[in-house]
């Protein structure tokens, strides 16, 4: 499998995204798109899955999801299974194609059979979350199973949810902290972040604080917002690293940046107590707690509204 087919980022944790994790490596130059381009006319399927996923990626081209679409299709028909697992993602996910779950299904179970690692946790996403399908766990946990043998790291880590969270099997932190431990050793970061805290709450592995860090800041690396606000917790109460407030905020703003409304949220606390500021700095409090409200974290809603409902009691025209 070609550094690019392992470049697309599993899109059933973050929001159905196809994008793949900031500073991939994929096509560097003009020379190799065209290189690309010309082993794929010349029917290399792996070759017309790369080109789909810069496409859907927008690195070294501009993203187009419909030709993405196209060279994934494309690389699908050459028995290329990352291919059928990425155009089965762009049906999942209504880019480039109209959302259909049931083409979906169908291009990702042609990729899981194809021995694609991807392509089989797409499948277990979809009975995961009864899209096209009934809720099925057994199922999901069994797709998983196979993508996580194929070595997709993301697959693993679903997995490691399913332990984690009770569904359709008995909770089993230990079997959790397993399939989490294989997921981030795969690269995803996720993985690492979900890691880092079972080891935080000692949950199926014993509580240490230096290596919750350790696997929130490997998360953090590899574009995992939740993992970034995790390593900034660590500094903030400084268990298993220096307590800093500066570097909280760091990685906190690193979170929101990913697209993690938790670390929003924190962030905007501290601007909102003035730990990092004097005196506070209510506007940046509001900037951040707006942003988590966005993404649907509803700490971020309820302190957004209590700051504004403070300054309209007390601080008119201030805000």
């Amino acid at each position: 499998m070609s550094l690019l087919h392992k470049s697309l980022l599993a899109f059933w944790l973050l929001l159905a995204s196809v994008l793949a994790p900031s500073g991939t490596a994929l096509a560097a130059n003009n020379s190799e798109l065209q290189t690309l381009i010309r082993n794929c006319e010349l029917q290399d399927g792996l070759a017309c899955g790369d080109l789909g996923s810069l496409y859907a990626n927008g690195q070294g081209v501009t993203q187009d999801y419909a030709k993405a679409a196209e060279y994934f299709a494309k690389g699908c028909e050459l028995q290329d299974g990352f291919a059928c697992g990425g155009l089965g993602s762009l049906y999942a996910n209504n880019y480039g194609v109209p959302r259909d779950y049931a083409k979906a299904a169908e291009y990702f179970a042609k990729g899981c059979e194809l021995q694609d690692g991807f392509a089989c946790g797409g499948l277990g996403w979809l009975h995961a979350n009864g899209h096209g399908t009934p809720i099925d766990y057994a199922k999901a946990a069994e797709y998983y199973s196979k993508g996580c043998e194929l070595q997709d790291g993301s697959a693993c880590r679903s997995l490691g949810l399913i332990y984690a969270n009770n569904y359709g099997v008995p909770r089993d932190y230990a079997k959790a902290a397993e399939y989490y431990s294989k997921g981030c050793e795969l690269q995803d970061g996720y993985a690492c972040g979900n890691l880092g805290e079972l080891y935080e709450y000692g949950y199926g592995v014993p509580r240490d604080y230096a290596k919750a860090a350790e696997y929130f800041s490997k998360g953090c690396e590899l574009q995992a917002g939740a993992a970034c606000s995790g390593l900034g917790k660590r500094y903030f109460n400084g268990n298993g690293v220096p307590q800093d407030n500066a570097r909280a905020a760091e990685y906190y703003a690193k979170g929101c940046e990913l697209q993690d409304g938790q670390a929003c949220n924190r962030l905007g606390s501290l601007y909102e107590l003035g730990l990092l500021n004097d005196p506070q700095d209510y506007t940046k409090a509001v900037k951040y707690f707006t942003k988590g409200c966005e993404l649907n974290d509803a700490k971020s809603c309820n302190d957004l509204s209590n700051v504004k409902e403070f300054f309209e009691k007390f601080r008119p025209n201030r805000l």
